[in-house]
């Protein structure tokens, strides 16, 4: 029996199909692009523009949140007749430590957490209501809520075991040792146990670059958005305060770890997520890098000189 040859005109047309389709999704000139996201994952230069992109946010977010902590503190001290300097590493009050008053020393000390509480309700209800759009932004919420946590029980938490921030208020309220161990132990569980409750919250962001997130994508999701651009972010912004290190700033920042573990620990357990069948495109927010570079130059050179209140 001769073998049957498929006709030229039949291998010509399902060539022209081939090429017509590549056309159509915008990959026939750009073989290796990674910004076309298949329904099952990304490549690794995918994940690094991820990586990138949380970043920009987590940074923005940092300088946003930290920014206001110290002009809440910097106001503070004003209510008590405490004149301040604020600096990009810290707040300098031009008072002497014997004229520090119980009353004070509670007052200054406790308004940054008592703010970053209140802005941390009103970050929740906003993203709240966005959590299943699309839009990148929502990752600038999400990191100020973090960031905002941060501020409340890790500065609880660095203050019971440095003596610094918080740490003032706690000795002047008189809790002894026992009383330190158990505000640590509080602070480590409820930073945890917060961390737990957003596993979701936090996936849902996937949605920006993902049809579906699926089995191990979600473990490597919370790496790449989560994860790398915390360690990074930290690493930058120790370089942004450079000479100057105040460790009790930057135990502050890690203890967002407590935050974040959780979510790669969970993540696996929370059930697939289906988003739509929409093709998603991705690449470097350059606007927000921009905005980022902008802001840590204005806030190094203004604060470099200390703001006076």
């Amino acid at each position: 029996m001769k073998e049957q040859r498929r006709p030229t005109r039949s291998r010509g047309y399902t060539a022209y199909r081939k090429i017509r389709y590549l056309a159509r999704t915008g990959s026939l000139f750009r073989p290796g692009n990674s910004s076309v996201i298949a329904s099952d994952g990304l490549t690794r230069s995918g994940y690094l523009v991820i990586a990138l992109n949380s970043l920009v946010y987590f940074l923005i977010a940092y300088l946003l949140v930290y920014t206001l902590n110290l002009f809440v503190m910097g106001y503070a001290a004003m209510l008590f007749n405490i004149p301040a300097i604020l600096y990009y590493y810290d707040v300098d009050y031009l008072i002497r430590s014997i004229d520090w008053s119980p009353d004070s020393v509670m007052g200054v000390f406790s308004s940054g957490p008592i703010v970053m509480f209140v802005l941390t309700l009103f970050l929740l209800i906003l993203y709240k209501s966005v959590e299943t759009e699309k839009g990148i932004l929502r990752l600038l919420v999400l990191w100020m809520i973090f960031h905002t946590l941060t501020r409340i029980l890790g500065e609880i938490l660095a203050g019971a075991i440095l003596g610094k921030g918080f740490g003032f208020v706690i000795l002047y309220i008189f809790l002894m040792d026992t009383g330190k161990v158990v505000l640590t132990i509080l602070s480590l569980a409820a930073m945890y146990y917060i961390g737990t409750r957003m596993t979701r919250i936090s996936l849902f962001t996937a949605n920006t670059y993902f049809n579906n997130l699926i089995g191990r994508q979600k473990s490597k999701f919370v790496l790449y958005q989560f994860l790398v651009p915390f360690i990074l972010g930290d690493l930058i912004i120790l370089m942004v305060k450079m000479p100057i290190f105040n460790s009790f700033d930057m135990s502050v920042n890690a203890a967002m770890l407590l935050l974040l573990l959780p979510l790669l620990i969970r993540s696996y357990r929370i059930e697939d997520m289906y988003f739509d069948e929409e093709k998603r495109r991705i690449g470097i927010r350059m606007v927000a890098a921009i905005t980022l570079v902008v802001m840590i130059t204005a806030f190094r050179v203004l604060f470099g000189t200390g703001i006076r209140l």
